[in-house]
């Protein structure tokens, strides 16, 4: 029981939040007194009436006032997130009903000249606790809301909700056309020249395969401009960018490890400055 006591409970420090939740308890309590009358004033005028109600409404308004908001920003480490309990929001909550009930009670006693009866102080010591409830209810209404507002994404994330392309597909063809083979983007690792041969090596179903195929690197190359991820490197070799796994500096220039295929690919010197471009936008 001590246990769960003591554990953490958010305390609403949000000014604005406090303040509408105390100026509309305290009105609600003007209101009920006004309509209900659960008091016997001993006022014939009816303005005196309505000044004692209402200070009822402003004796809430100053202690709630004093409890929720000068208190906690005069100790703001004991009323932090961090610090502030279940046991410590139900003792706040109890001296705020106390208070609330005495200066109800003398106030009702000797201005507004209401007997103090046993219904009477039940009624009293009923409306303080209904204003703390009022008051804590409100406070855990908010901080729900804003754990919730959290959660969701906000309106520009929403427009900016990213929409998955499509896999990319490449088409080679043969260079008399009667040929075609198609595969994904993201299935190509290179393209090597092979006399009057291409060969494809691609990835499918985690295991490397080769196609060959009658056609030259430069007509290839052409075919593949609009794709910016495969980057020739070599007059008789052209990459997939993303299987690049490390670029090192061999006894003949640079030199590219792949993933998934266990050879080193040799980087040309005409090519070097339009790879390292290639690795800058990925």
């Amino acid at each position: 029981m001590l246990n769960s006591l003591n554990k953490k409970y958010p305390f609403n420090d949000n000014l604005k939040v406090n303040a509408r939740s105390i100026s509309s308890v305290s009105l609600g309590i003007f209101l009920f007194l006004l309509f209900f009358q659960p008091f016997e004033i001993q006022n014939p005028d009816f303005n005196n009436r309505l000044i004692i109600l209402a200070t009822f409404g402003a004796i809430t308004l100053v202690l709630l006032s004093i409890f929720r908001v000068v208190i906690p920003s005069i100790f703001i480490t004991a009323f932090s997130e961090e610090r502030w309990t279940i046991l410590k929001e139900i003792i706040i909550d109890l001296l705020f009903v106390i208070c609330n009930s005495v200066a109800f009670a003398f106030f009702a006693r000797y201005v507004g000249q209401i007997p103090m009866t046993f219904p009477i102080v039940i009624n009293i010591v009923i409306i303080s606790i209904t204003a703390a409830v009022v008051v804590v209810l409100t406070n855990q209404f908010y901080l729900l809301k804003k754990k919730v507002q959290k959660l969701e994404p906000s309106p520009e994330q929403n427009g900016k909700k990213e929409t998955k392309e499509p896999p990319k597909e490449i088409e080679f063809e043969s260079e008399n056309k009667t040929e075609y083979f198609t595969l994904f983007l993201e299935q190509l690792i290179l393209i090597k020249s092979a006399n009057n041969y291409i060969e494809v090596i691609y990835k499918h179903n985690d295991e490397i395969k080769k196609k060959l195929i009658r056609n030259t690197m430069k007509t290839t190359e052409k075919l593949l401009q609009k794709y910016p991820e495969v980057i020739r490197c070599h007059r008789s070799c052209m990459v997939n960018k993303n299987y690049i796994k490390k670029v090192s500096r061999g006894s003949d220039g640079l030199e590219l490890n792949l993933f998934d295929y266990p050879q080193v690919i040799h980087v040309s010197r005409q090519y070097v400055l339009q790879l390292k471009e290639a690795l800058k936008t990925s």
